[in-house]
């Protein structure tokens, strides 16, 4: 055989092998273009939430205060900016449905005004002193988790519904200027710290938007390089009633009803 016959031998084997690599490239980019998840190679057993929300407590709902509203005085009507984190165990995976398994979430939020005082002397009238008073909330919860994952996963629809339920904590202190601040009961005359915690439920209703679906190319880098399966952009209606749940007497009301939203990461 020459060595033309030979040289033309492996050209054809070149272009061959040029031509399947196309072919393949192509059933990628067809992949990728389409809506359809794409299963990726690493393992999916957890999920990592970033959380905001604009929040306010039910301190002025407790009845309580028979229609007083402290909380308001001191702070306004506005809702405060709340911050979060959550991490979820995706620890049962339910066929052609979703996941369910336990969740954790810690959050912080800091509320501050210009203390108000009733004045001695004079006609019953409140007034704006030049001392800051605030609050600040520690809120812990502990829940069960359902995610309903199948509609991107199976159907290509980049939607993903989810339930939370499960038990509230929030730790809470109260302070002003000087520290902590230390109520003096009238009727007991005993000395009540500003500082405690109210328990209660957790409920949650969500849905999160899979950000796989604006680029499938970006969300298989991501999932290689740092195992993240899935990014979801999530609105989320949160409600704690931190009531006691009948273990606590007349705890402070910092639960409440709020709209959270955020990123989780599924890896």
């Amino acid at each position: 055989m020459s060595f033309r016959h030979i040289g033309a031998s492996f050209a054809l084997i070149a272009a061959l092998a040029g031509a399947a690599g196309s072919a393949r490239a192509q059933e990628d980019a067809d992949q990728a273009l389409s809506g359809r998840h794409k299963a990726f190679s690493s393992p999916q057993h957890f999920d990592a939430e970033v959380r905001i929300s604009p929040f306010k407590p039910d301190v002025d709902g407790d009845p309580a205060l028979h229609g007083a509203t402290p909380y308001a005085q001191a702070f306004g009507t506005g809702p405060r900016i709340l911050f979060g984190l959550e991490f979820d165990w995706q620890a049962l995976r339910i066929p052609h449905f979703g996941t369910i398994g336990p969740g954790v979430a810690v959050g912080y939020t800091a509320i501050s005004g210009l203390a108000q005082f009733t004045q001695p002397h004079g006609p019953n009238m409140t007034t704006t002193s030049g001392e800051t008073t605030s609050l600040n909330i520690y809120p812990f919860d502990g829940m069960a988790v359902l995610r309903v994952d199948a509609l991107w996963r199976e159907v290509g629809i980049p939607l993903e519904p989810y339930l939370k339920a499960g038990i509230g904590w929030s730790l809470w202190r109260a302070s002003n200027t000087l520290g902590t601040s230390v109520y003096v009961d009238p009727t007991t005359n005993k000395s009540v710290s500003g500082t405690g915690g109210s328990i209660g439920t957790h409920f949650a209703l969500g849905l999160g938007f899979n950000l796989n679906v604006l680029d499938q190319y970006a969300a298989k880098g991501f999932d290689e390089a740092m195992g993240v399966n899935n990014t979801y952009l999530f609105a989320e209606w949160t409600r704690e009633d931190l009531l006691g749940l009948g273990i606590q007497s007349d705890p402070l009301r910092v639960g409440g009803t709020s709209w959270t939203f955020g990123l989780s990461f599924e890896f």
